[in-house]
């Protein structure tokens, strides 16, 4: 996959764009953009990209991601005779800032917001009711949305069904230079993480000695690249085994690891159980269900 920079116009005479799009080949592409974007999945299932998360997605996918955050929803399949489709909500990061600076009582959106640098998926008992919000908007003047889209946010920061989606060294306070830097190595490595990568070609990405990128690379993150790696196949890896029959030796090539014995210890390392043991321990617990 190639990552690009993408372009949302959010105009001076609104605070937020509203759009209903079709999940095509472009939305496969991983992108990312200075805007906060809420995005909720109508119809279609497949692969989704968000940051070093990869995990899947289906109709109820509600996700809120702040700005400059790596995206894509992969579409592997729809019902009979339906559109793959989402809703998405863009908001201008200084817009959003200065309006919310202005409102203490909106603290609470404020504080969700900072938290979507990271991606957020949302789930639970309350997404049906944000989906007819969502739909109510398109049929609304703008002073109507205005209030829907308080609404929406209002059951978002009151509820704990949610989960983070990057791991918290994908988000930094470090300078903008390095941020940058760190933002180029985290999606060059959600591309082309199941094939062999060299520290060479990474610090080379950031105009760095090999030497100088591992300490850069620790000190932003906390961890070496190679353990970050790691975590990003591990994560592909879980996602395979529920969601397909591949065989685990097949899965562990797909995941980016050329030898099982090597597989099998790195996923027991990360998840504590052998890819044999997740998969049968998911199973069980789908089967219940």
């Amino acid at each position: 996959m190639k990552h690009t920079k993408a372009h949302i116009s959010v105009p001076e005479s609104r605070s937020f764009n509203l759009k209903k799009s079709v999940l095509s080949p472009e939305t496969y592409k991983i992108h990312s953009h200075n805007n906060f974007e809420l995005n909720y999945i109508v119809n279609g299932w497949g692969t989704r990209f968000t940051g070093d998360n990869i995990d899947s997605f289906a109709a109820g996918d509600l996700v809120l991601m702040g700005p400059g955050l790596p995206h894509c929803w992969e579409v592997k399949g729809v019902a009979e005779n339906i559109i793959p489709e989402c809703i998405t909500i863009h908001f201008h990061e200084n817009y959003m800032d200065k309006m919310l600076l202005q409102a203490p009582e909106l603290t609470l959106m404020y504080d969700l917001l900072k938290e979507s640098y990271l991606g957020i998926q949302f789930f639970g008992n309350k997404i049906r009711a944000i989906h007819n919000i969502l739909e109510k908007m398109f049929r609304s003047n703008d002073f109507r949305r205005i209030i829907y889209l308080l609404e929406i946010f209002e059951i978002l920061v009151r509820t704990n069904d949610r989960k983070q989606l990057a791991q918290n060294g994908y988000s930094d306070n470090s300078s903008q230079i390095d941020k940058e830097k760190l933002k180029k190595v985290y999606e060059f490595l959600l591309i082309h993480f199941s094939r062999k990568i060299t520290l060479e070609e990474i610090s080379d990405l950031c105009f760095m000695s090999p030497a100088s990128f591992c300490r850069f690379f620790h000190r932003n993150t906390g961890k070496t690249l190679f353990t970050y790696l790691k975590e990003v196949r591990i994560g592909y890896a879980c996602k395979l085994l529920k969601e397909t029959e591949l065989m685990i030796s097949e899965i562990g090539i797909h995941s980016g690891f050329n030898n099982l014995a090597h597989f099998n210890n790195q996923f027991k390392e990360i998840c504590h159980s052998t890819p044999a043991q997740y998969r049968k321990k998911i199973r069980s617990v789908t089967n219940f269900r």
